[in-house]
């Protein structure tokens, strides 16, 4: 019994250094200049891999001007958010993957996305701990008020609303009576 404890021991130490002992690094590839050409949004979940617990949610997205960030917002409300890019083995096409990767100060994502499939899937480090991610392309930004809530609302937005916006308040508030939202 004691081996076992001490092997399930070994285990929880081995997995939590991880991000550590493999980094998750920049690929190789040519840089697909501008991001992927199918620009609605990526919605998701992150995922403790030792416990595989839910731990918060994910999205990848564009603001329309060709900058693709990930925006990360764990169930405490804590929010993380990082411009990534996209590479390709050979021309970039849309019947191909290509793999995603961002990095800023100890914030790491790497994933692949399958294009024509429109899901995404990859590993994400977030001050140390390992999370993985998965996500499905929304049907478009106009039908997603989540996507407003993530990029515009909470701790570290995308793009903060201006002091003079009214209160955002869930469930209540309703973007699109103010807004219009087209991305090309």
């Amino acid at each position: 019994m004691k081996r076992y404890a001490i092997f399930g021991l070994t285990l929880i130490l081995a997995c939590n250094a991880l991000p550590v002992i493999i980094p998750l690094t920049e690929p190789e590839g040519n840089t697909v200049v501008g991001g992927i050409a199918d620009v609605r949004p990526y919605f998701g979940r992150t995922v403790r891999p030792l416990t595989s617990k839910e731990a918060g949610d994910f999205l990848l997205a564009t603001c329309g001007c060709g900058e693709w960030r990930v925006l990360l917002q764990n169930d405490d409300g804590t929010q993380y958010q990082f411009p990534v890019s996209f590479f390709a083995n050979g021309d970039y096409s849309l019947s191909k993957p290509v793999t995603v990767f961002g990095s800023e100060e100890d914030k790491v994502a790497l994933g692949e996305v399958d294009q024509e499939a429109g899901v995404v899937s990859g590993n994400v480090d977030l001050n140390r701990e390992r999370l993985r991610f998965s996500a499905e392309r929304g049907d478009s930004h106009a039908l997603e008020i989540q996507a407003c809530v993530l990029c515009h609302v909470g701790d570290n937005p995308i793009w903060p609303r201006p002091p003079t916006h009214p209160v955002y308040v869930p469930g209540v508030t309703d973007c699109f009576s103010c807004h219009t939202i087209t991305i090309e």
